[in-house]
């Protein structure tokens, strides 16, 4: 191959390049581009493919044509993820996808990572734009979800290195994506600019986490985001970003690899900048290489921008000079791989590798091992069952269609002519008619199978799914892609998940209808949904006033906050209410904050709440009136207090459930709030019959008049820090918490928002304890799994020396201990005492934490802990 010195101008800007093309063959419309614009690179589709020895073929042409005209290897990347992201599906093994193998061992991420690389070395490919690194926290992410290994960094960070490590141990370039994180994204970058609010702190511990990581194992490329992150550029998404590329990325993190972009023409960009721009500016930025995936036009047109800017001065020729160095160092190591695997061997003997039915026999087992029950019971296949199922579907502009023959679970189901088992095609995307002939033949079988597809961002299937489940058949739901999806139907006993819709995940599915496994996955994300967080406002009052309270809400809306509740019938309040409202209303509707109104029927029917969010229905109210206000198009909260048994039955099948908000009151008035017991009952009442349920805690710092001794639902909580409260409001089953109180301290909302790693005891320390107190204190704990009623004993640090006794005196509950050297053997070891008991000269007394019987039964369960100093 050349070296550097030996390239043109042209040829050395050509190598910056990644572009697509139209067609199965090498065409002349890719000669032009390499003969006249020297593009060094390109990537493949499922629209360039249509069988392996085709694409053996189309390989080899591509290398010799560019060989010859340009003197260089190419690149010849590749979105081979597997499951859903998969270009190679007809010959050549269907790989399971991320959050499949996920959800199975860490010794399957490392055998696909190396059987995928064979495969791809076989056809001449040496670049794949794979793993995903991007955590998946965030259950309305339209275009990561099933692609990520986990919602936990540490298994998207283990998962996803065992992958590299396979796919780079056969010469294949390994791609993280996507830079710095599109886990917690609810917009596809392919059709907007999302944007990221995290703090340094949030992404380094979380996003960043999986990058880090891999980089420090020996990544060899990595791909950006086309996402704003505002804590390192409030304004340019992160491919044009040189705070990311060069300032994060390059000199922060140390990476040495390669670093591409994402698709140039995604709307992230392209609507922006235009790609052409672009390029360039990303380039600028810090990126190796760019792709230009789509169109001829848009390819030219960059390449011309980019000599332009050589030519100018803009963009250095040692800058230029440097990127093509590094990308023709990772040639030269791919060459020598492809030289004797792929250039070396004819098609029949790489047909070996391409066609081995022990691979494809190991990638139908790991998605069987996959299946996940969730909650409830298996399907009974000795049972007649009715299993409702769509056909396949591209739901993001990354997903290529696929044949349906080979994988709809409908006719896969037919083949097998099994009378037990009778399918019957569903819509993705049911209409009211279709979902009354859904129910009318469910009601013929006992036994009914729903099988859901992104159930989470399609209403039609949730309310398909809800009534199904009404009929009170035995029903089963099984998720055959996303499974976030129960949380829109928690109501459902017996749920399962599959994490790709693809023919061997079908194949698993019938071969569970038919008895023939058992589910063996462990669900690989967090269902619990992401916590909302909101504040309340007060108008009318002299302690409030509207200029204080509209920078308030500009405050809220940049700590994270989503909502806002307002009363609208405070006796206190002066007449300047309505004027005030009208005001606020407005405010919150420019910073997209969900405007909550707590009414009476009489307000209501005065003012009818126009351009509210959502209503909270105070007195006043018939349960007709609540049906009606549905219909109308009001989103309702409403009052858990006097929600009775009767009520919710009269509002079933009239109205959706999980469209109403449930919120609990707060208490001003001392001893007058709620017990930890009466809230935790209710709410999982609540929770399982769809509702989201809201609660109030209490500020220390900021309390409302005219008692000012703070707004919680729960009476235990009026005195206690915001993060404890808001560890166990979470506990309790809230879905949505809010600010009693008004006017909040930025420590206050921090601390609300703030999401901490392992749950936080409050902790009062004594002040004459020593170094070697506080370093075990300093630890992360977790209680043993041999339960004491006097001590929750913590697991670590026992057999600690030179601890003496200091503050041994009679032990009180909830006081904090240490063993000194007196115990022996036990010295170091640390416990919460359960209950007082006697002096003991061998335990020191160190602190007292700040804790409810609630939250110690939880720390019983043998979760990790840390303490948090709050006093002395």
């Amino acid at each position: 191959m050349k070296k550097l010195h030996e390239l043109t101008l042209e040829e050395k800007i050509g190598q910056l390049f990644i572009v697509g093309f139209y067609g199965e063959e090498f065409n002349d419309d890719l000669l032009n581009l390499i003969k006249d614009y020297k593009i060094g690179n390109v990537i493949l589709f499922s629209r360039n493919i249509s069988s392996v020895k085709q694409l053996y073929k189309l390989n080899k042409d591509i290398h010799t044509n560019m060989e010859k005209h340009l003197g260089i290897m190419p690149f010849i990347t590749i979105d081979q993820e597997g499951g859903m992201v998969t270009r190679i599906f007809n010959d050549a093994t269907f790989f399971p996808g991320a959050m499949t193998i996920g959800a199975t061992n860490i010794d399957n991420a490392y055998y696909v990572g190396q059987k995928m690389g064979e495969e791809l070395r076989a056809l001449g490919i040496n670049f794949n734009l794979a793993p995903t690194l991007d955590v998946n926290n965030n259950p309305h992410n339209p275009v990561i979800g099933v692609r990520s290994y986990s919602s936990s960094e540490k298994k998207v960070a283990n998962y996803g290195i065992a992958y590299i490590k396979g796919l780079q141990e056969k010469g294949i370039i390994a791609t993280a994506k996507h830079f710095p994180g599109h886990g917690d994204t609810n917009i596809d970058s392919h059709l907007g600019l999302p944007i990221i609010e995290h703090s340094k702190e949030r992404l380094n511990r979380i996003e960043l986490y999986p990058f880090k990581k891999a980089i420090n194992s020996g990544l060899d490329a990595i791909m950006s985001a086309h996402i704003i992150f505002k804590a390192y550029d409030s304004e340019r998404p992160a491919t044009l970003s040189k705070a990311v590329l060069t300032g994060l990325l390059k000199n922060e993190l140390g990476f040495k690899g390669l670093i591409v972009s994402d698709c140039m023409e995604m709307k992230a960009i392209d609507d922006t900048v235009t790609a052409p721009v672009g390029v360039l500016e990303g380039l600028l930025a810090g990126l190796d290489m760019v792709f230009v995936s789509q169109t001829p036009a848009k390819q030219m047109k960059a390449v011309e921008l980019v000599k332009e800017a050589v030519l100018s001065g803009k963009f250095p020729l040692y800058l230029l000079d440097e990127k093509v160095e590094k990308i023709l160092k990772y040639k030269a190591k791919s060459y020598e791989i492809l030289k004797d695997e792929f250039f070396a061997k004819p098609y029949s003997e790489q047909e070996k590798i391409l066609l081995d039915p022990a691979t494809k026999a190991k990638a139908l087992e790991i998605v069987s091992d996959s299946l996940t029950l969730v909650k409830g019971d298996n399907v009974d296949p000795s049972k007649k069952t009715l299993v409702l199922a769509p056909d396949p579907f591209a739901s993001t502009v990354i997903e290529d269609e696929f044949s349906k023959n080979d994988r709809s679970i409908y006719d896969m189901i037919k083949q097998e002519n099994n009378s037990l088992i009778i399918p019957s095609r569903i819509k993705i995307k049911p209409v009211k008619e279709e979902i009354e002939k859904y129910l009318e033949l469910a009601k013929e079988y006992n036994q009914v199978v729903l099988c859901t597809y992104n159930a989470t961002i399609n209403q039609a299937q949730i309310e398909l799914t809800k009534r199904l489940n009404a009929l009170g058949k035995d029903f089963y739901v099984i998720s055959m892609r996303n499974p976030f999806d129960i949380l829109n139907f928690p109501e459902v006993s017996n749920y399962l998940a599959l994490y790709e819709y693809t023919p061997n995940s079908v194949r698993v599915l019938i071969n569970y209808l038919t008895g023939k496994i058992k589910p063996k996955g462990k669900l690989p994300v967090s269902l619990k949904e992401k916590t909302e967080y909101g504040a309340s406002v007060y108008l009318g009052l002299e302690d409030y006033k509207l200029e204080d309270n509209l920078l308030y809400l500009e405050k809220l809306q940049k700590k994270g906050f989503t909502f806002v509740f307002v009363s609208m019938h405070m006796p206190e309040a002066g007449s300047r209410v309505d004027e005030e409202f009208e005001v606020l209303k407005k405010k919150a509707l420019e910073l997209g904050l969900e405007l909550i109104v707590d009414v009476s029927k009489p307000t209501f029917d005065k003012q009818k709440m126009f351009g509210v969010d959502r209503i909270r229905l105070d007195w006043g109210f018939s349960k007709e009136d609540i049906v009606e206000l549905v219909s109308e198009g009001y989103d309702l909260e409403l009052n858990a207090s006097t929600l009775t048994e009767e009520l919710v039955d009269y509002l079933k099948g009239r109205i959706d459930l999980s469209l109403v908000t449930v919120s609990h009151n707060f208490y001003p008035k001392k001893y007058t709030g709620l017990t930890y017991k009466d809230v935790f009952e209710r709410n999982n009442y609540l929770n399982n019959l769809g509702f989201k349920v809201m609660g109030y805690i209490a500020s220390l710092e900021n309390k409302r008049p005219p008692l000012y001794l703070g707004l919680p639902t729960v009476e235990a909580m009026r005195d206690k820090p915001v993060f404890l409260q808001k560890q166990e409001m979470e506990l309790l089953g809230f879905s949505k918490i809010c600010f009693g109180d008004a006017i909040i301290s930025d420590q206050e909302l921090e601390e609300l928002t703030k999401e901490n790693e392992y749950f936080t005891v409050p902790l009062i320390l004594k002040k004459d304890i020593s170094e070697q107190e506080k370093e075990i204190i300093n630890k992360v704990h977790r209680a043993r799994i041999d339960r004491s009623e006097y001590l929750l004993r913590s697991t670590k640090y026992r057999g600690a020396t030179g601890i003496k006794p200091n503050n041994t005196k009679k032990r009180s509950k909830y006081d904090l201990t240490i063993d000194n050297d007196l115990m022996k053997r036990y010295s170091g070891e640390l416990n919460i005492v359960l209950q007082d008991l006697e002096e003991d000269k061998a335990v020191n007394v160190v602190g007292r934490v700040v804790l409810s019987d609630f939250s110690l039964e939880y720390l019983k369960t043998q979760v990790p802990f840390v303490f948090k100093v709050i006093g002395e």
